[in-house]
């Protein structure tokens, strides 16, 4: 076993296990806010319309990111409906 794989060690039998190899590197982008979401989903479209995205990927990530952003906007009227029931 080389030291390049990532394992997992069973709890009980203390057995170690190689998992699968990554299929990619891991993609990170801050998505907190609206502006980055909207930010996010242009470069989604610029890369479909370059082609470097295959548009059926480009439709799965969109639709994806545009959950992201009902789930921000829900949080943010929480926050300000909790804020108008404390005044």
């Amino acid at each position: 076993m080389s030291n390049l794989e990532p394992v997992e060690i069973d709890g009980i039998t203390g057995e170690v296990e190689t998992l699968p190899p990554q299929k990619g590197k891991r993609y990170r982008c801050q998505l907190d806010t609206m502006n980055d979401v909207k930010r996010e989903m242009a470069k989604v479209y610029r890369e479909c319309r370059s082609e470097i995205l295959d548009a059926q990927t480009g439709t799965k990530l969109t639709w994806m990111l545009q959950g992201i952003a009902k789930v921000i906007e829900g949080s943010d009227l929480e926050k300000r409906i909790e804020v108008l029931e404390n005044k």
